[in-house]
């Protein structure tokens, strides 16, 4: 008797990570996932695709285009496009194995950020990547770390501006086990109709237009449900500031960033303000908070593009 109905052999084209590869048997997404994403499971189809998802912040500094343009530059081509929304069940499943390090000021603030409107789920055809690496496992490398402190010159966040911990505005499945598990994720409220023709039916040199009319479409939404904002927390607090109210006067007296909790227990009883002052709110929680529990790892780290090189013994098959 077995405690999962995901074979192991199952998991060994899609992770590199025997901790990842042992959780995600056991877990109930992943197995719906395999079943949804079968006929994409051709060996192929899970290396060349994989997805981005341009959070609220993204869409609150106007970075979605400059996002979307950086990404083709690099080898990243949107081949289908539909709108998404966060809720706490979704962050907390979404980031299962990650959010045991997340710190509590984080958390506090995750779910008032990520339900601010909506995102925009993006799957992409990898065209530059080299035939040992998936897609996703480029994308991830090339995205670099969520944490301002440890950013590289060349990282995509930093080419399109990232501001801080939180405010980093952009998510991608790290490898092809996250691909499936997190696509079936968003399905339970996007369904597969959105992403069918590239991951089931395969793509047409006429899909390309329409993908970029339905791109132009939905980010006319998005930019309309999202006041765009500077995501400047110096303005931030000069604009609340002359607010009446819990929040104004947070902004007139605790504008130091050791008064973090003040705020934090604000958001806790008062709701965040409408229109674009929820956006000030939003940018001083997000740089004043620390993002990670100290001493805490998660229970699955971020994968290494490294990690999916063939070495001279091995020959990598995607069965």
């Amino acid at each position: 008797m077995s405690h999962t109905a995901i074979d192991a052999r199952a998991m060994a084209p899609l992770t590199q990570d025997q901790r990842k590869a042992d959780a995600y048997r056991h877990d109930p997404y992943m197995r719906e996932g395999l079943r949804s994403l079968a006929a994409a499971r051709d060996g192929e189809t899970l290396r060349r695709h994989t997805f981005v998802v341009l959070k609220p912040d993204a869409v609150a500094g106007r970075r979605c285009a400059l996002i979307l343009d950086v990404l083709r530059s690099r080898g990243w081509h949107p081949v289908a496009a539909t709108a998404v929304r966060f809720d706490p069940l979704l962050v907390r499943e979404l980031w299962r194995y990650q959010f045991n390090a997340a710190s509590a000021q984080r958390i506090a603030v995750v779910d008032p950020l990520l339900s601010s409107g909506p995102a925009l789920l993006v799957l992409l055809e990898d065209l530059d990547r080299p035939d040992w690496l998936p897609a996703s496992a480029r994308l991830t490398a090339a995205k670099g770390s969520a944490e301002p402190s440890v950013a590289r010159s060349t990282d995509l966040r930093t080419l399109i501006g990232r501001v801080n911990g939180l405010f980093n505005f952009m998510h991608t499945a790290d490898e092809p086990a996250d691909v499936v598990r997190e696509l079936q994720l968003f399905s339970y409220q996007t369904g597969w109709s959105w992403c069918a023709g590239p991951l089931f039916g395969g793509s047409d040199d006429a899909a390309a237009p329409a993908v970029e009319v339905t791109l132009a479409s939905l980010l006319a939404e998005l930019e309309a449900a999202i006041p765009a904002h500077d995501l400047d927390v110096a303005a931030s607090i000069g604009r609340l500031a002359l607010l009446d109210g819990p929040w104004g006067d947070c902004a007139r007296t605790r504008t130091d960033p050791a008064r973090i909790d003040d705020w934090l227990g604000i958001l806790h009883v008062t709701p965040l303000p409408p229109g674009p002052a929820r956006w000030d709110v939003l940018t001083v929680l997000t740089s004043w908070i620390d993002c990670n529990e100290p001493g805490v790892l998660p229970l699955i780290a971020t994968g290494t593009a490294e990690a999916w090189r063939p070495t001279k013994t091995d020959e990598v098959t995607f069965a």
